[in-house]
């Protein structure tokens, strides 16, 4: 599996624990923001309605005057404007009052006497009998009309239109943005710091027991959780130890149990060669028991003497070799990989089982290329190529075909051993390499043999493929690595 790049658990929960929070104080903020500036709104409007109707009362009276003649025209309604457009207590923008058709009869400002207006928002507060709320802007800032009807009973002598100002409304919104703002930074670092706090003392002993896992994963299991604490972290962690305490002493015996495998599987190897090496041995013997014969006959000549001695220490000689390569075979290998020639390699494996194939009437053929090397321990290479010769001798009881051919390709070591045998049966070619699996009948195998190069030859981060046709013969595929270290 390879690494995944991205972010951690804790940053995760950094992260997202601090956009909640921000999401959360912006829904507060903008809520409280709404609520506020419809309240300050409301307020305004409030105050706009009551002054509208306040005034409402004292105009019909004068305009009633006026058009009775008890006072002179305009004169008491320009007074009485004015007066209400200096006094402070509203933000009037304007203060006008207009007849039935929209001519204005008073103002604040006198430029606009005479003036009829025709605007959107006179024309509706023309038209209603109720008081009218209109919002507009003026000079870039937010405003509201006030349209108030002038009428008694049926009788309407006109409209009251004012405009006050929102700006004041506008600023205190901010200013409470601005109050939101800072309290949510103040709530955010505050929160910011619990969460790191949290983090650490949740998070981080999981992330430490997910890393730790990853490299127990890779078969590192020198590694210990720092355990802290009795919650159920702790918890974990302390089983998590003992887990790898367990998987260390099961991995020690399941060593010790596969060296004892191999081990034994080299001894039933050579059980299985016993009568090649019992007649490599007889040769000589028999050469020895011939010389020690003519030695007691004519000892005393000196010629035939050193010629009978010479002999014998030939004879001698042959088979230290041969006991030595069966010593050399079946003894414990350190797994010391070092570079060897595949084609020496292979014909020293072959000796071993010389006698048997040519007993057995089958024809050995070595087309390794010449100066072909391999990184691996001699001792266990011997054991793949000794498993693989002598399941294939077991597969071509009446004669056959052995070939070896070894060459490069693809930065990669290739070595097919091929036989002409009774081939494997489609439905036993996927379980071959199963331990104690073999289709021998009892005494001729263990079923460990093509398991143990199986592990061997993956141990070195090489392959091993099959395959076979029954009655036609099977081709072993080994591939290793050709980089040498």
């Amino acid at each position: 599996m390879k690494n995944r790049p991205g972010l951690s658990l804790q940053s995760k929960f950094v992260l997202i624990t601090t956009v909640a929070i921000i999401v959360l104080m912006g829904i507060i903020g903008y809520m409280a923001v709404k609520r506020e500036k419809d309240i300050l709104y409301a307020d305004v409007e409030n105050q706009g309605r009551l002054l509208g109707e306040t005034l409402a009362i004292p105009i019909i009276n004068d305009l009633i005057y006026e058009r009775l003649g008890l006072v002179e025209e305009g004169g008491l309604l320009d007074n009485y404007i004015m007066e209400i457009f200096n006094r402070k207590d509203v933000d009037l923008l304007y203060i006008a009052i207009l007849d039935e058709d929209g001519k204005v009869i008073s103002h604040n400002n006198i430029t606009e006497y005479g003036k009829v207006y025709s605007d959107s928002l006179t024309v509706k507060a023309l038209k209603a009998n109720n008081t009218v709320v209109q919002q507009f802007s003026h000079e870039g800032d937010s405003s509201m009309d006030f349209g108030v009807p002038l009428s008694i009973g049926k009788k309407r002598w006109g409209t009251l239109k004012f405009g006050i100002s929102l700006k004041k409304v506008e600023q205190e919104s901010f200013a409470t943005i601005s109050k939101i703002i800072i309290t949510t930074l103040f709530f955010l670092a505050g929160g910011f710091v619990i969460i790191l706090f949290l983090s650490r003392r949740f998070i981080g002993p999981i992330t430490q027991l997910a890393n730790t896992m990853e490299k127990a994963r890779s078969d590192y299991l020198d590694v210990k959780v720092d355990v802290k604490g009795s919650d159920e972290l702790a918890v974990l962690g302390e089983k998590f130890n003992s887990m790898i305490e367990r998987i260390k002493q099961a991995n020690e015996e399941l060593k010790k149990t596969h060296e004892k495998l191999v081990q034994s599987e080299k001894l039933a190897s050579i059980g299985i060669l016993a009568s090649g090496v019992a007649h490599e041995i007889n040769n000589p013997l028999g050469g020895l028991f011939n010389c020690h014969y003519f030695l007691k006959q004519n000892g005393d000549d000196p010629v035939l003497r050193e010629k009978y001695l010479s002999l014998i220490g030939e004879g001698l000689e042959r088979i230290e070799n041969i006991v030595s390569k069966l010593l050399w075979t079946s003894r414990k290998g350190d797994h010391k990989p070092i570079v060897i020639n595949i084609k020496d390699s292979v014909r020293e494996a072959y000796s071993l089982v010389e006698y048997k194939v040519k007993k057995d009437n089958i024809r050995f053929i070595n087309e390794i290329s010449d100066g072909l090397s391999i990184f691996i321990d001699p001792h266990d290479f011997h054991q793949i190529i000794l498993n693989l010769f002598i399941n294939a001798i077991h597969a071509m009881k009446d004669g056959g075909i052995l070939k070896v051919r070894g060459y490069g390709k693809d930065s990669k070591i290739k070595i097919d051993i091929m036989d002409t045998g009774i081939g494997i049966a489609q439905e036993h070619v996927g379980k071959i390499f199963d331990p104690f699996f073999t289709t021998k009948p009892p005494g001729e195998g263990t079923g460990l043999g093509l398991w143990l190069s199986y592990e061997i030859i993956r141990n070195y981060n090489g392959e091993i493929l099959v395959e076979s046709e029954p009655g036609k013969g099977s081709t072993f595929a080994l591939s290793f690595p050709a980089k040498l270290n």
